[in-house]
C-alpha cells in the first residue's frame, strides 16, 4: 500500500543512517553541520525499503510521519529542536518518474513536511530549511 509508507521500520532504519551521515558530514567540514544536502528519490528503491529515503528526507528537516490506526501515513509532525538535537537541514530533493507518478501523497506530503520546517519561527543557524525560504 503506497499510502503506507514510510513505515515505521523504514523511518527507524533512516533515522540510523540520518545519524551516521550527519556525523561523517560534520567530520569533513570541521564539525560543521551541512545547511544543505542533496538527494535523488527512486521509485524502486521506495518500494523495496518502505519509504527509507523518504523517511531520510523528512528526518533531515526534522519532521516525522504519523501513521494512523491502519498503518497510512497521512499526517506529519514537526519534531521540536530540544528532541531533535541538531539544526534543520535543508534539502534539494529530485525524483524519478516513478517515484512522482506511483507516491502522489508522499509527495505531497513532503511538500508538506519542507513548508512545517520553514514556518517554524526558529533562529537561522538551527534551521537552514528556515534560513534558505527567508534568503528567497
Amino acid at each position: 500500500d503506497p499510502q503506507s509508507i514510510p513505515t515505521k521500520a523504514a523511518v527507524d532504519c533512516a533515522n540510523v543512517v540520518v545519524d551516521r551521515l550527519l556525523d561523517r558530514l560534520k567530520t569533513d567540514n570541521d564539525g560543521a553541520y551541512p545547511e544543505t544536502v542533496a538527494f535523488t528519490l527512486w521509485g524502486t528503491d521506495n518500494i523495496k525499503t518502505y519509504g527509507e529515503s523518504l523517511a531520510q528526507v523528512m528526518s533531515l528537516v526534522g519532521v516525522r510521519p504519523v501513521p494512523d490506526s491502519i498503518g497510512r501515513v497521512n499526517k506529519l509532525e514537526v519534531i521540536p529542536l530540544e528532541e531533535l538535537g541538531r539544526p534543520r537541514i535543508d534539502v534539494v530533493v529530485s525524483c524519478s518518474g516513478v517515484f512522482r507518478d506511483l507516491f502522489i501523497n508522499q509527495m505531497n506530503l513532503l511538500d508538506r513536511a519542507v513548508k512545517m520546517a520553514a514556518e517554524q519561527d526558529e533562529e537561522p543557524e538551527m534551521n537552514f530549511v528556515r534560513k534558505h525560504a527567508m534568503e528567497q
